[in-house]
């Protein structure tokens, strides 16, 4: 396939700092991670000592069974306060419906291997309860433990039992909303970013290939359809921790982070919707380039316009990795699309099977390029 060379040296040091840039960003999603680990098992640490501490000073028979509060402060840490609140509370439901699961048993007489066996068989049934999540397990545990370990004393076991995991938990949401309640915003920004970066070295690399000798020497951009949708997955999981992190939370009321939420869910959406249609076009250049399973065949003559318009998104990109993205910039990238489209006119009589190609990409580009000016300029979007 013919390419300048020119063209081609002007781009080989783009993929580079892109990578580059991308594993810049992926260092600080995971520094930013290790930090919110150590913060949550030093807390949890904190909140297990607390409770054991408060725990042998529990009125009545309760002090006996103190071993239970530092399990209800573990139970209750999570990185985030209302995954805290939802997972403490989910916990203390099963834990209750286990231990009147269990005096329902010790009502018809003393447990044996037949009652203990099929209580803990309802009690994994009620496990399946809608929305029970973490209190799940707790159900058949709670059941379990009342009836063996409680036995006579079921009633001071049950109570002791409810009574301290309560305190545990309690403990430790109290721990996780007073001391740094995490906020995961930046984690999410810092995935976007790397996202941005992933898609950035993607269309660098397709417009490379596009100006090399046929075939193209790299082939590894053409298999990285699964990695463009992991990173998709990673970002919307990111940005929805942040979401719930500012929930309940008193850091969250602070400046301007809950429209910087809302701005990360606008730039999830966009991203999701740039990365299906750079998933697509690549597909199409590597069925072209290497064949597939549709039969298209690629005109030289449109590699060269193909790979100005793959460059000109991947620069619009970059643009707004770096927060200076101008409207200018779109005014280029459409100029780049607008000689795709001349190229595709000038070959008009060629057979439908090598233009699909090139109208596949242009569309692509076409819509990036839309989806992306709507979010980075909404008011010149809709003029």
């Amino acid at each position: 396939m013919p390419g300048g060379a020119a063209g081609g040296a002007s781009r080989k040091a783009a993929p580079v700092s892109a990578k580059a840039r991308a594993g810049a960003a992926l260092t600080r999603v995971k520094s930013s991670v290790a930090g919110q680990r150590v913060l949550l098992a030093a807390k949890t640490a904190l909140a297990v000592g607390f409770s054991w501490f408060l725990a042998s000073r529990m009125p009545g028979a309760a002090d006996k069974y103190a071993y239970y509060a530092p399990l209800g402060a573990l139970v209750s840490m999570y990185p985030t306060f209302m995954g805290s609140v939802r997972i403490g509370l989910q916990t203390l439901v099963g834990l209750s419906l286990g231990i009147v699961l269990a005096v329902g048993v010790l009502a018809l007489g003393s447990p044996s291997l037949v009652s203990i066996s099929i209580a803990v068989g309802l009690g994994v049934l009620l496990g399946g309860l809608p929305k029970l999540g973490a209190g799940r397990e707790y159900v058949p545990v709670a059941t379990l433990l009342v009836l063996i370990i409680g036995g006579r004393n079921a009633d001071a076991f049950s109570f002791g039992y409810a009574a301290q995991m309560g305190l545990g938990v309690v403990v430790g949401l109290l721990v996780n909303v007073t001391i740094f309640p995490p906020l995961t915003l930046d984690a999410a920004q810092l995935r976007i970013s790397r996202g941005r970066n992933v898609l950035i070295g993607q269309l660098e690399d397709a417009a490379r290939a596009l100006l090399e000798n046929w075939p193209p020497k790299h082939e590894d951009w053409g298999d990285r359809q699964h990695v463009l949708s992991e990173t998709v997955t990673e970002i919307r999981a990111a940005v929805h921790r942040a979401h719930e992190s500012h929930k309940a939370n008193p850091r969250a009321y602070r400046g301007s982070r809950h429209r910087n939420v809302a701005e990360s869910f606008d730039d999830l959406a966009v991203l999701e919707n740039v990365t299906f249609h750079v998933r697509d076009l690549t597909e199409v250049l590597a069925g072209a380039i290497w064949g597939g399973p549709f039969d298209v065949d690629l005109k030289p003559e449109l590699c060269a316009p193909m790979s100005d318009c793959l460059q000109a998104v991947a620069d619009v990109l970059a643009e707004w990795e770096h927060g200076s993205i101008k409207p200018e910039m779109f005014d280029g990238a459409l100029e780049s699309l607008n000689g795709l489209t001349s190229a595709l006119d000038e070959h008009s009589g060629a057979g439908a099977s090598s233009l699909s190609p090139g109208a596949a990409v242009a569309l692509d580009v076409q819509r990036i390029l839309v989806s992306l000016r709507r979010r980075l300029f909404p008011e010149e979007a809709r003029t």
